[in-house]
C-alpha cells in the first residue's frame, strides 16, 4: 500500500483471525416441459415450435409504453408513501406493512376495475369458439368494455395497457388454438382470462413494493427463469459475452418481464391444474419474507449520524460502523459481493475507524460543519441552524462510509479474497468517496500534490444529503452554477434515451436555433431508494421542478456533460449505457444536473382530459420482426420539427433537401436503436426474449450492425425523399393536426439478408453474406401518422 496516502499511514490491516473460504452449491435446474423437445441438429439448436411460439409471445407482450405506466403507478404511490410516511421512525417492517396496506387501498379502484373488465371478457368470450373468433371480434369485445366511472389518468392509462395486453393475448391464443398447440382450443379463452384476472392483483403489488422498497429477495433473475422454460436460451448465451448477472433492467421493465412470463404460461399451460400453479407461484411471490432495505438504511444512517454527532473525545467510532455497514450492504444490488465475507466486513469497520477519526468527535466535527457551512449549506437549508450544521457535517462523513463501501462491493472476487490487494484498493475507494463528499478540509499543500482528492475545487460545493429532515432521498450540490449555453457547443453531449442537449433546448424549452442562454446548473446524486421523480418533486424551492412529472428535465451527469457545461469534467459520473439511456434506472451513485433557464419553461400539448405533458422529443425506434419478415421503423418528429418539414413542403421546396435535412435525425435514431439504446429497438424473434434485445445483437459478427445501419439509411432516404414528393399533402395534415408531432411510419418488407440473419440468432452458423447485397432494393411503405405511434 502506497504510504502516501494522505487520509492514513499504515502499512497492513491483516486481520488475525482468518476464516475458512464458503461453499456454496448451486441450486438444481428446474425441469423443463420443453427440455426433452430440444436437441442439437446440423450444429445448431432445433427448437420446439411451442417454444418458438412462447417466444414470440413474450416479445409481442412487451410494451415500452406499459413500462412508462407502470413507472408512473410506482412514483404515485412512491409520492403517496413519502407524504404519509416521511417522519415516521418506527420499525421498517411496521412502517413498511401500514403503507403497503394504504397503498392497496389507493389502488383498489383500479383492481376492481379491472377484474371486472377480464371478468365480464371472460364471460363474453368464453361462450365463442376460440377456433372460429376473429381479431376484429376480439377488438370489438375488448373495447367496448368500458370503466363503470371515471379513472385518474394514471389508472386510465393502466387500464388501457391492460386492455391492449388482453387483445394480444387472445389473438394468440385464437392463433394457437387452430395450430393445436394451446389449452384454449379445448377450454376456450374463458379459464384463460379468469386466470389471467388473478394475475392483477400481484402485478399491483409489485407496483407498491417497488414504490416502498420492499424486496422480495428470494425471486430468482427473469433470464434464469426464462432460461429453465426455453433451454436453448442458455446455450445461446453461452456462445458469446454474457453482462454481468447484476447489470439487469430498471425494476419496472422487470416487473412487466415478469408478469409477462406468468402471463405466457397461462397461454401454453397443458392443463387446468398447470395453470392453477402458475397463478399460485404469483400470488405466492408476494409472500416473500418482509425486507425493507432503503428504510433499514435510512434508520440505520440516521442512527450513525446521531452516533458520530455525539461522540466523546477520543471514543471509538468502530462499533458504530460496524452497526452501519451491515445496513448499507442490502441496499446495493452489487452487495451480494462481500455479503457473508465476515472478514471483509470486518476489514472495512476497522479501517473506515480509523480514516474518519480526523472528521469527528468534539476536536474535529466543528472543522468540517464550518467547511460545510463554507461549501455552500445555507445555499440549501435556507435557515441552517447550528444543529442542521453539525448533521450536515456528521452526513458527509455518512455519505463517504457509504460511497466507499459501495465501491468495495463492487470489486471482483480476486480483490476481494486478495487482504493486499483489498487493502490498496479499500483505500483507494475511501479517498475516492472523500473527494466526492468530504469539502477540502486537508491541508492545500496536499491539495497541490494529489488534486485528484477534491472533486471541482474551482467550485468549492459540497454534496449534501437532502431533503431536510430524518429521511434522506438524493444528493445535491450545494451551489449553483450560472453558465452560458451555446447550443452547437453542447449538440454532443446527450441527455436520456440519446437526445443531444441541444435538440432538448431546442424541442422541449422552446430554445431558438443557434440562440444562446444564460442558465443555473443544478446537480443531484442517487442513492440507494432514488427515483427520479422524487428529486423532482421534492425540489419545491427549485424553479421548474416541484412536480414528479418534471422528471424529464433532468440529465445525466456524464464526464463529457460535466466538461462541456461547467469545465469540471471530474464531477461527471459515467455509468453503464444502459443505465445512462434509461430515465426510469437511478443506479446508485448516478449523477444529473437540471437547467434552470430564465423565461423558458417546458412546452406542453394537450393529453389525456385536463391533463398536459411535455412535448416529446424527435426520435426513432426500430422493430426487427423476423417472423413478418418484415423492419419497420417509427420515425417520430417534434412539433417544431414537423412544422418546419411542413412549411418547406407548402413552399415546394426540393424534397432531397427535406431528407437531406432528415438524414442525421434518421441516422442518430437508427445508430442509437443497433447500439441497444433504451427503447429504441425491438426484436421479435423466436430465440431472443426481451430482456436480451439489448444483448442479441452482440451474437453478430460486428460488421453486421454496421451493414444493416447503411441499407436501412439508404433504403429509408430513398423511400422518403420518392414518398414526400408524391403525398406531401398527406404530411402536412398530419402537421396541421393538434396532436404532438407527427410519427412517420416505414415497413420495409422482405428486406435482403433477413433470413440469414435470422438464422443467425438462432446461433446457426450460417453466412451471412446476404447482407451486404446492394441490388434489389426491398419495398418501403411509408405512412404519414399525427401525433406519436409506437408499434
Amino acid at each position: 500500500m502506497s504510504t502516501q496516502a494522505p487520509f492514513l499511514e499504515v502499512r497492513s490491516f491483516v486481520m488475525e483471525e482468518k476464516e475458512a473460504p464458503e461453499v456454496f452449491e448451486a441450486p438444481a435446474a428446474a425441469s423443463s416441459p420443453f427440455l426433452s423437445l430440444y436437441e442439437a441438429e446440423n450444429g445448431g439448436g432445433l427448437i420446439d415450435p411451442r417454444a418458438e411460439e412462447y417466444a414470440l409471445l413474450l416479445n409481442e407482450l412487451y410494451d415500452e409504453e406499459f413500462e412508462e405506466t407502470l413507472f408512473a403507478l410506482a412514483s404515485e404511490a412512491a409520492a403517496l408513501h413519502e407524504t404519509r410516511f416521511a417522519h415516521e421512525h418506527a420499525d421498517p417492517r411496521t412502517s413498511g406493512y401500514e403503507a403497503e396496506r394504504l397503498l392497496e387501498q389507493h389502488f383498489a379502484p383500479l383492481l376492481a376495475e379491472t377484474q371486472a373488465m377480464l371478468g365480464s371478457l371472460a364471460t363474453e368470450l368464453g361462450r365463442r369458439d376460440a377456433g372460429s373468433l376473429t381479431d376484429e371480434e376480439i377488438d370489438t369485445a375488448v373495447e367496448r368494455y368500458q370503466p363503470s366511472g371515471d379513472l385518474s389518468p394514471n389508472f386510465e392509462d393502466f387500464f388501457g395497457k391492460i386492455k391492449r395486453a388482453v387483445k394480444k393475448v387472445a389473438r394468440k391464443a385464437v392463433s394457437l388454438a387452430k395450430k393445436g398447440i394451446s389449452l384454449a382450443a379445448k377450454l376456450g379463452l374463458g379459464p384463460i382470462l379468469n386466470k389471467l384476472k388473478a394475475l392483477i392483483k400481484p402485478l399491483l403489488k409489485r407496483v407498491i413494493q417497488t414504490a416502498i422498497g420492499k424486496l422480495p429477495s428470494q425471486l430468482q433473475p427473469i433470464a434464469r427463469k426464462l432460461a429453465e422454460r426455453l433451454p436453448f436460451l442458455k446455450e445461446l448465451e453461452e456462445s458469446y459475452e454474457a453482462p454481468p448477472e447484476h447489470a439487469e433492467s430498471c425494476e419496472v421493465a422487470q416487473i412487466q418481464l415478469e408478469f409477462d412470463r406468468h402471463v405466457a404460461n397461462l397461454l401454453f399451460a397443458h392443463d387446468e391444474a398447470e395453470q392453477e400453479l402458475e397463478v399460485a407461484e404469483a400470488l405466492t411471490e408476494q409472500q416473500a419474507p418482509e425486507s425493507y432495505p432503503v428504510a433499514e438504511l435510512d434508520r440505520a444512517r440516521d442512527q450513525f449520524v446521531e452516533s458520530l454527532s455525539r461522540l466523546e473525545e477520543g471514543e471509538d467510532p468502530t462499533p458504530h460502523i460496524q452497526q452501519f455497514v451491515p445496513a448499507i450492504l442490502p441496499a446495493l444490488k452489487i452487495g451480494i459481493n462481500i455479503v457473508g465475507r465476515k472478514r471483509v466486513v470486518d476489514f472495512l469497520a476497522g479501517l473506515l475507524a480509523k480514516l474518519i477519526r480526523r472528521f469527528v468527535g468534539p476536536k474535529y466535527a466543528p472543522a468540517l460543519s464550518k467547511a460545510i457551512v463554507d461549501a455552500g449549506l445555507r445555499l440549501i437549508h435556507l435557515e441552517a441552524s447550528p444543529e442542521d450544521e453539525s448533521r450536515a457535517a456528521a452526513g458527509a462523513v455518512a455519505a463517504t462510509v457509504e460511497e466507499t463501501v459501495r465501491r468495495v462491493a463492487a470489486l471482483p472476487d480476486y480483490v476481494l479474497d486478495n487482504q493486499e490487494l483489498l487493502e490498496g484498493f479499500a483505500l483507494e475507494a475511501f479517498e475516492q468517496a472523500a473527494a466526492s463528499n468530504l469539502p477540502q478540509v486537508l491541508p492545500e499543500e496536499t491539495y497541490r500534490k494529489r488534486p485528484d482528492l477534491a472533486e471541482a475545487r474551482r467550485l468549492r460545493g459540497a454534496w449534501i444529503l437532502m431533503p431536510r429532515g430524518r429521511r434522506k432521498r438524493y444528493k445535491k450540490f450545494s451551489r449553483r452554477i450560472p453558465v452560458r449555453i451555446v447550443p452547437h457547443n453542447v449538440s454532443k453531449v446527450e441527455s436520456f434515451e440519446g437526445v443531444p442537449l441541444s435538440e432538448f433546448l431546442e424541442e422541449q424549452l422552446g430554445v431558438a436555433p443557434g440562440e444562446e442562454v444564460e442558465a443555473l446548473v443544478h446537480l443531484y446524486e442517487t442513492i440507494p431508494g432514488t427515483h427520479l421523480p422524487e428529486i423532482a418533486r421534492l425540489e419545491e424551492h427549485t424553479p421548474g421542478l416541484g412536480t414528479a412529472d418534471s422528471y424529464g428535465q433532468l440529465h445525466p451527469l456524464t464526464h463529457e456533460a460535466a466538461g462541456m457545461l461547467l469545465g469540471e469534467p471530474e464531477l461527471g459520473r459515467d455509468a453503464a449505457a444502459e443505465e445512462v439511456a434509461d430515465p426510469h434506472a437511478a443506479p446508485v451513485g448516478q449523477r444529473l444536473y437540471y437547467l434552470e433557464v430564465p423565461g423558458k419553461r417546458p412546452l406542453t400539448a394537450p393529453g389525456l382530459p385536463g391533463r398536459a405533458h411535455t412535448r416529446r422529443p424527435t426520435q426513432l425506434r426500430l422493430v426487427l420482426d423476423f417472423p413478418k419478415d418484415e423492419i419497420r421503423i417509427y420515425f417520430f418528429l417534434s412539433e417544431i420539427r414537423a412544422q418546419g418539414v411542413a412549411v418547406k413542403l407548402r413552399q415546394q421546396g426540393h424534397v432531397g433537401t427535406v431528407a437531406a435535412h432528415l438524414r442525421g435525425f434518421i441516422e442518430r435514431g437508427l445508430r442509437s436503436a443497433l447500439s441497444g439504446a433504451f427503447g429504441r429497438l425491438k426484436i421479435v424473434h423466436e430465440a431472443v426474449t426481451p430482456d436480451q434485445w439489448l444483448g442479441a445483437l452482440r451474437r453478430l459478427p460486428s460488421f453486421v450492425p454496421r451493414i444493416l445501419l447503411g441499407r436501412l439509411q439508404e433504403w429509408v432516404l430513398k423511400a422518403l425523399a420518392e414518398n414526400l414528393k408524391q403525398n406531401s399533402a398527406l404530411f402536412i395534415k398530419a402537421a396541421e393536426d393538434t396532436a404532438d408531432g407527427v410519427t412517420v411510419v416505414m415497413t420495409i418488407a422482405n428486406p435482403p439478408g433477413f433470413a440469414q440473419l435470422r438464422q443467425a440468432l438462432k446461433g446457426r452458423g450460417i453466412s451471412l453474406a446476404g447482407l451486404r447485397i446492394s441490388g434489389g432494393a426491398p419495398a418501403v411503405g411509408i405512412k404519414f401518422a399525427a401525433g406519436y405511434v409506437r408499434d
